[in-house]
């Protein structure tokens, strides 16, 4: 007597059995939606052909014949129910697609398994005379050796940053550091803290500490996504995002942690010769930077990244840097519709200047009066007001300014050779500004200084 299809709702005689194959099994299990806990199909359970349609059943048998019977194809999953709508013709396209793509990657999947079990020795190509005329063996196929547990690969073969060791040139367009030697010593002043690092995902990937350093410096750099990055490591794209997110996130609490504010005595000392003769209390200058973003899918979150400026969603953080070219303050990141006078009020910059010094700024930073408790005087070029023009004097005082405060964009313009920080930060990457921006600039201070010391 033909069994009761076992869909909910459905009162059909006879059908297709379960699949023995273990994950089409658990497919079909998920798609019949039986309701109870941990139900199980039995030896009896059976699918009526009314969930299935007609590209689910083999047209043509193995000999290429007219099939004669309905039979299912070894990837059909039941999908037509009563509380689901019937597929349009598109969704129909693209499950045949889908289909034909997994059978690709199946294909692919077991000739590389063939080829990681067969090995060839050379003794048989002896012994059926396949040596050559010269005398010299034939060539052999290694067999390919992998061994890939759920998370990495145990055997890294991608690119290392001692690859790179006496090639400065490529080094440093891979990573923006001048040197191996250089990207060493930045490396070294980690510690043991990269020991111990908590990763993203829960798990610890198996590649050299140095090498995920260099992983994330080089996407930093290149800005390449996550699949390219993991293409050219030859590891899994998991295991990128999980070495990213982690090495960004620890690069921005070591360099929160270093005390980059120099004393006033160093400041002036390693301070350019004419920068020291014009401006000798100069103690920082200070420019804003915005960082371009995806459009963000929430109206509000839209309305706070816009910059009017830009003409696009971005975020801004506030970037102080000494005479002598030190990258002395970055500033956590705000959207774009902040201005320049809210970062500074919510900027710890405040707290950081002593009596006495001076800040030179662009005429945006109208912040003059924030700075009169402290006693701390704000250089900045003179604003047009009433005036109908600008005295000699003013002129000349403006033009001074500029010519020395034009280092501070030439030190933005360094740290934006780190593409990350020019190419629109992405939905996933935008939690992540404040640590790759922080990061980016800090690391132009482990690079020879850009600033001439008779600026």
């Amino acid at each position: 007597m033909p069994t009761q299809c076992c869909v909910p709702l459905c009162t059909n005689k006879g059908g297709h059995r379960f699949p023995k194959d273990s994950i089409l099994r658990k497919k079909w299990i998920q798609a019949v939606k039986r309701g109870e806990h941990k139900w199980k199909p039995s030896s009896r359970s059976v699918v009526c052909p009314n969930h299935f349609d007609a590209s689910d059943y083999k047209t043509t048998t193995n000999e290429g014949d007219p099939a004669q019977i309905r039979r299912l194809k070894t990837d059909s999953v039941p999908h037509i129910f009563p509380w689901k709508s019937a597929l349009t013709p598109s969704q129909r396209q693209r499950r045949e697609r889908g289909r034909k793509l997994q059978a690709t990657e199946d294909s692919r999947s077991a000739w590389k398994d063939v080829g990681a079990n067969v090995e060839i020795s050379l003794e048989d190509f002896e012994q059926e005379g396949h040596e050559n005329d010269s005398g010299m063996q034939p060539c052999v196929p290694q067999p390919i050796k992998e061994s890939v547990d759920s998370h990495s690969q145990t055997d890294f073969n991608g690119l290392h940053a001692r690859d790179f060791a006496l090639n400065d040139d490529t080094f440093h367009k891979l990573t923006g550091l001048i040197s191996y030697n250089n990207f060493a010593m930045v490396f070294a002043t980690f510690g043991d803290e990269v020991e111990n690092m908590n990763y993203y995902y829960g798990w610890k990937p198996k590649m050299d500490l140095e090498d995920q350093f260099f992983l994330t410096i080089i996407r930093l750099r290149m800005n390449k996504p996550t699949w390219e990055t993991a293409i050219m490591f030859r590891i899994h794209d998991k295991e990128v995002s999980n070495m990213f997110i982690t090495w960004i996130n620890f690069l921005y609490f070591h360099f929160k942690d270093i005390d980059w504010w120099p004393s006033r005595d160093l400041v002036q000392y390693f301070s350019p010769t004419d920068f020291r003769k014009k401006f000798s209390t100069t103690r920082v200058i200070i420019d804003g930077t915005e960082i371009p973003l995806q459009k963000p899918k929430k109206p509000i979150a839209q309305q706070a990244t816009y910059s009017t400026y830009k003409n696009r969603n971005t975020v801004k953080a506030l970037i102080g840097v000494t005479p002598g070219g030190l990258i002395s303050f970055v500033s956590d990141v705000f959207g774009g519709a902040t201005s320049d006078r809210q970062i500074c009020e919510r900027s710890n910059l405040l707290n950081k200047v002593e009596s006495g010094d001076s800040i030179m700024a662009d005429k945006g930073f109208n912040v003059q009066d924030m700075f009169i408790d402290p006693n701390v005087e704000i250089n900045i070029p003179e604003f047009f007001r009433k005036k109908t023009r600008l005295s000699e004097k003013s002129v000349l005082k403006d033009r001074k300014i500029a010519s020395k405060r034009v280092h501070v964009e030439r030190l933005i313009g360094l740290a934006k050779t780190f593409k990350m920080l020019t190419s629109p930060l992405s939905v996933t990457d935008a939690p992540l500004a404040d640590a790759i921006v922080t990061s980016a600039f800090f690391l132009c201070n482990y690079r020879p200084c850009i600033v001439p010391t008779d600026a």
